[in-house]
């Protein structure tokens, strides 16, 4: 008897200690926030949680679904937004969907988030119609390699409006601008691909490096219209602006070059939007430090012009047009 208690005894011990290990070794589950929001006719979903998390996360399309795959387990700690078909199996979120979408995936930093834009196949293709968007596939580009500057970005959020943001905006439709020059077989350059704050000094720097034969900062206007920046240099050759970031004077032998790339963007502009293009000539650091024909164009402002899809992508293709007058 002695000897059967000994080992009852024995195998609790063995059973609490094997729970115990158990819940020792079990990895704690990470939260993470989540909203949703419409988002030019479809949706966003936004997880917030930690950077390092959020980085190796993933989504993928499985037929109606939109499996959002984290490295470890994790917990929806708190959802704001519309209501979704969802469900949670171990490391996977699936939203369950009524009909064929496309996702758009973004990563952004302070916070950190993880975001996705889901858009209804069949709204995609009833906005982008032919009729809005010319297609491109008669466009001749002579240039090899682009650097397009996406302004703003980080804390520097640039102009305002009710629903979006410069930095947003800008970024977007040179994304736009890449995606159309790389299906052309173009090397293209973002100075920036997310949300990230860059310096004058930075973005100058990195378009020298690349070797751009274009180079085309994209900002938002305060004013109505569209306004077209080329560099400007002083009779001394000496720009003091340019100097203050350390940068020699690179631009004076594109000057021409750089007049002929505003004339193009501007053509193609003027014929998409039917909008006048004022052109201005200034002596711009992030102009007259790129070894390259140079362009700062503003599209206009927020009150005048809705930068959904349609029209982000309708700026794209002017100024890939615009790049093939300039090539002309």
């Amino acid at each position: 008897m002695e000897n059967v208690y000994i080992m009852k005894k024995s195998a609790f011990i063995a059973a609490v200690f094997f729970v115990m290990a158990a819940a020792a070794f079990a990895q704690p589950k990470t939260d993470v926030n989540m909203r949703t929001s419409k988002q030019d006719g479809g949706l966003r979903l936004v997880f917030e949680s930690e950077e390092a998390f959020l980085k190796k996360a993933n989504a993928a399309v499985s037929g109606l679904q939109l499996n959002v795959e984290f490295p470890s387990a994790f917990n929806i700690a708190s959802r704001k937004g519309i209501d979704m078909d969802t469900s949670i199996k171990e490391r996977i979120f699936t939203v369950n969907l009524k009909e064929p979408f496309d996702i758009k995936v973004m990563r952004l930093s302070s916070p950190a988030r993880f975001v996705i834009d889901i858009a209804p196949k069949a709204v995609v293709d009833s906005t982008l119609r032919a009729a809005d968007i010319k297609p491109q596939s008669d466009v001749v580009l002579a240039q090899r390699i682009y650097v397009i500057d996406p302004g703003h970005g980080g804390y520097d959020s640039g102009i305002a409006g009710d629903d979006f943001k410069e930095k947003d905006i800008v970024l977007s439709i040179a994304r736009e601008i890449e995606s159309l020059l790389t299906k052309k077989g173009k090397k293209v350059f973002l100075t920036r691909k997310s949300d990230q704050f860059m310096s004058i000094k930075d973005r100058a720097v990195f378009a020298n490096q690349k070797m751009a034969e274009i180079f085309v900062s994209i900002h938002v206007s305060s004013g109505e219209g569209f306004a077209l920046y080329v560099p400007n240099i002083s009779d001394t050759g000496y720009d003091p602006a340019a100097a203050l970031y350390s940068l020699s004077l690179r631009q004076q032998r594109y000057l021409q070059k750089s007049r002929a790339l505003g004339d193009g963007i501007s053509k193609a502009v003027k014929e998409e939007f039917n909008l006048n293009v004022i052109r201005r000539e200034m002596p711009l650091p992030i102009l007259n430090s790129a070894a390259a024909p140079a362009v700062l164009i503003e599209i206009p402002s927020f009150k005048v012009m809705n930068y959904d899809q349609k029209t982000r992508a309708r700026l794209a293709e002017a100024m890939v047009k615009g790049f093939s007058y300039y090539g002309q």
